[in-house]
C-alpha cells in the first residue's frame, strides 16, 4: 500500500502520531481499530465535547460509513478498488494506518456512493429519538413500521426510496417492520447489522457488543471486519450476539417474549449470572449498582420485575440470591456474597 500522503507525516512527524489521534478522521479510524483501551474512549468524549465542530465532523464520517456498510462488499471493492485484508501479524500501529487510509478512501468514494443511489441525499424521513434512563417510548413511522425505544437508547433513522436505515447509538429497540422487500430495513448497531424487510425483533446495543432477538419472520446479521463480513439468518425465537471485529458468534434458542417483555414494563432473568443480572438492571437505576468481587457475579439468577421500580429489583436480590445489598450516600449501591463484610 502506498504511504498515506499526510501533511505531517512529510513534515517529519512520526508514524507514532497515529496513536494520537487529533482529528475526525484520526480518531474514526482508531475508534473502529478493535483495540481502543477504556483511556482512549475517555479522552474520545472529552475531543468530540471540546468543540461543536469536532462533533459536527466526526458524525458526517459515521454517516459516510454508514452508508458504504450498506453496499455488496463486492460493489464496494470495485468502486475504491481497495486492497486484499491486511495481514494479521501487521502491527498495530500499521492496522491504524490502513483504518485511516480506508476512511480517505470513503470520501473519495462518497461520490459514486451517491451516483449507485446507495447515498441518498434526500431522505423521505429523518429522525433523531431518544430516552431518558426509566422511559420508555412507541414511535410509528411513515412506512407502517413501529419503533419500540426502550430506557436510555438513541437512535437516528432514515427513510430512503431504496432503503430503511437505523443507527443504534447506545440503548435496545424493538422493530415490527412493515413489509417491503424493495426496501430492507437496516439496523446498524455500529459492530454489525440486522437487516430485514419485515418481521419483528430486538435489538440491543452497549460499547462492544450487540444482540439480536427475533420474535417472527426472518432477520440477517452481519458482522466481522467489513471486507470480510460474515452473515448469519435467525428465524423466530433465535438469538445471537456480535462483538467488535468478530463474526457473529453462535445461533441460541430463546423465549423471544420474555427478551422482549421491557416493552411491557417487565425484565425476565432466567437462570442468568449476577453479573448480567446487575448489567441489566443499571440500564434501568438512576444511580449504578455494582458487585464487591467476581465471584458473587457468578451467581445465578431468576425471577420477573419490574422495571418501573427498578430498586426493587435491588431489593429483591437477597431473597433470591446469598448476597447483601448496601445503599451508598452518594445513590449507588454495592452487591456483595453474604458471607463478606459490607
Amino acid at each position: 500500500m502506498r504511504p498515506i500522503d499526510d501533511p505531517g507525516h512529510r513534515a517529519g512527524r512520526t508514524p507514532d502520531a497515529l496513536e494520537h489521534p487529533r482529528d475526525a478522521a484520526q480518531w474514526f479510524a482508531r475508534m473502529h481499530s478493535g483495540e481502543v483501551t477504556e483511556e482512549e474512549r475517555r479522552a474520545f468524549a472529552a475531543w468530540r465535547a471540546a468543540d461543536p465542530e469536532h462533533d459536527r465532523r466526526y458524525d458526517k464520517l459515521a454517516r459516510l460509513w454508514d452508508a458504504a456498510s450498506s453496499v455488496p462488499e463486492s460493489r464496494l471493492r470495485a468502486m475504491a478498488e481497495d486492497p486484499a485484508a491486511p495481514p494479521k501479524s501487521l502491527s498495530s500501529r500499521r492496522r491504524f494506518g490502513l483504518g485511516l487510509a480506508a476512511v480517505c478512501t470513503l470520501a473519495v468514494t462518497a461520490g459514486a456512493l451517491r451516483q449507485a443511489g446507495w447515498l441518498e441525499a434526500s431522505p423521505q424521513y429523518a429522525a433523531e429519538l431518544e430516552t431518558r434512563k426509566g422511559e420508555r417510548r412507541r414511535v410509528p413511522l411513515p412506512d407502517g413500521s413501529t419503533l419500540d425505544l426502550n430506557s436510555d437508547t438513541r437512535v437516528t433513522l432514515r427513510l430512503c426510496d431504496d432503503q430503511r436505515l437505523l443507527v443504534l447509538h447506545c440503548g435496545e429497540v424493538f422493530l415490527d417492520v412493515a413489509p417491503d422487500a424493495s426496501r430492507p430495513f437496516v439496523v446498524d448497531a455500529g459492530v454489525g447489522q440486522a437487516a430485514a424487510t419485515g418481521t419483528r425483533f430486538d435489538v440491543w446495543r452497549d460499547a462492544d457488543a450487540m444482540r439480536v432477538t427475533v420474535e417472527s419472520g426472518s432477520v440477517q446479521v452481519a458482522s466481522g471486519r467489513w471486507w470480510r463480513r460474515s452473515v448469519r439468518e435467525l428465524a423466530a425465537n433465535q438469538q445471537i450476539v456480535a462483538r467488535a471485529g468478530q463474526a457473529p458468534e453462535r445461533i441460541q434458542r430463546v423465549n423471544a417474549a420474555e427478551v422482549a417483555a421491557w416493552q411491557r414494563g417487565k425484565v425476565v432473568f432466567n437462570n442468568v449470572p449476577l453479573a448480567s443480572v446487575v448489567h441489566e438492571m443499571n440500564r434501568y437505576l438512576a444511580y449504578p449498582a455494582r458487585l464487591a468481587g467476581t465471584e458473587t457475579g457468578k451467581y445465578r439468577v431468576s425471577g420477573v420485575f419490574s422495571v418501573d421500580d427498578p430498586d426493587a429489583m435491588i431489593d429483591a436480590l437477597p431473597s433470591i440470591a446469598p448476597v447483601h445489598v448496601r445503599r451508598l450516600p452518594d445513590g449507588g449501591v454495592v452487591i456483595a456474597a453474604a458471607a463478606e463484610n459490607l
